[in-house]
């Protein structure tokens, strides 16, 4: 159950919206529709930021799912830190191609706007698309406001038939609040409307952003908080908190109930994973884990295990000896606090 530990919740094949309809549009922002666009944030903001991001050195080619491979050193890939990648990438899977649709989408002119809210479609040019799809963003405040990507069937041509796919939050440029906000993606409502598309996808996924007030302007900004919660369909479901520092250091905390094995047929687990790096990508993340397969008698196991600027494992320990000590307490790093 311990070795080999995998992580994939979200198993997504979530892939972008099509968006031929607005293959012909500019990304022209000198209209009426500005004020609409600020409380939007594109991708890159709002990703749940990792070591691999900080460090000057990028993680191996092969991916999070093969890192208990050996490298040309003969030394794996530390398990823990793949773990945490692997959660981390789910969520930023889908909100790249689903937030991202939506980012892009009003940066084209609407197709009607008023004192209060802008629209942009329905547009259905994909004539292989099962579903034709809008953007909405309405104000409910000063400088206060939501979104909604829709979609329904291209047989029905009622506007209360369209199922929000994202819905959000946020805030314009002038308010204080600038930056904060949150969007949910209703990944089962997406699969209703193009089950080709998403055929493993299921649940939800919950995102509450903290950005710098300047985010629109500098995508990159620093620092930010991101937090996740995922819960697809069945038992289970997981949290994910990311802190990303100025100094390019950070954190991660997972709190997660779900099957460790590599089999996914076993019983789930309760774990926790603080993760955190240095500025280097170099990092230590601590883990407790509860029930599911582990024994009566072992009521919990703790771990401790650190990684090097190369991503390769330089300690392991954990309470009850599942696999042996390896490496000095010593060459862990203490990383963001």
């Amino acid at each position: 159950m311990y070795t080999k530990t995998r992580y994939w919740l979200l198993g997504c094949s979530i892939a972008s919206f099509s968006l031929s309809a607005l293959s012909g549009c500019t990304l022209d922002k000198k209209d009426e529709a500005g004020e609409f666009r600020e409380a939007v944030p594109q991708t890159q903001a709002v990703v749940l930021p990792g070591p691999d991001a900080s460090s000057s050195i990028s993680a191996a080619a092969e991916g999070p799912s093969q890192r208990t491979l050996s490298t040309g050193a003969g030394t794996p890939y530390a398990k823990w830190y793949g773990f945490t990648r692997e959660v981390r990438d789910g969520v930023n899977t889908v909100t790249a191609a689903v937030l991202g649709s939506v980012w892009l989408v009003v940066q084209s002119t609407p197709t009607a706007i008023s004192a209060d809210s802008a629209t942009w479609g329905p547009w259905d040019d994909d004539r292989l698309s099962p579903a034709r799809y809008r953007v909405r963003v309405t104000r409910v405040a000063p400088d206060e406001y939501e979104y909604v990507f829709e979609g329904h069937s291209k047989t029905s041509a009622v506007d209360t038939d369209y199922r929000a796919v994202l819905t959000g939050h946020g805030y314009g440029k002038s308010h204080a609040k600038h930056g904060q906000g949150t969007f949910t993606i209703d990944l089962d409502v997406a699969k209703a409307l193009d089950p080709y598309k998403h055929p493993n996808d299921s649940g939800k996924v919950a995102v509450t952003h903290d950005l710098p007030h300047d985010f629109l302007e500098t995508i990159a900004a620093l620092p930010r908080t991101i937090t996740a919660e995922v819960t697809p369909l069945g038992e289970a479901h997981y949290t994910v908190e990311s802190r990303a520092l100025v100094d390019h250091s950070g954190t991660i905390h997972v709190d997660a109930h779900v099957d460790i094995d590599d089999s996914k047929t076993t019983k789930l687990e309760d774990v926790l994973v603080d993760s955190r790096w240095a500025t280097s990508g170099a990092g230590r993340a601590d883990i407790t884990i509860v029930g599911g397969d582990l024994p009566a008698s072992i009521p919990m196991v703790g771990a401790t295990e650190c990684w090097g600027t190369d991503f390769k494992q330089t300690y392991y320990e954990d309470s009850e000896g599942f696999e042996p000590v390896t490496g000095e307490l010593s060459a862990c790093v203490s990383g963001a606090r």
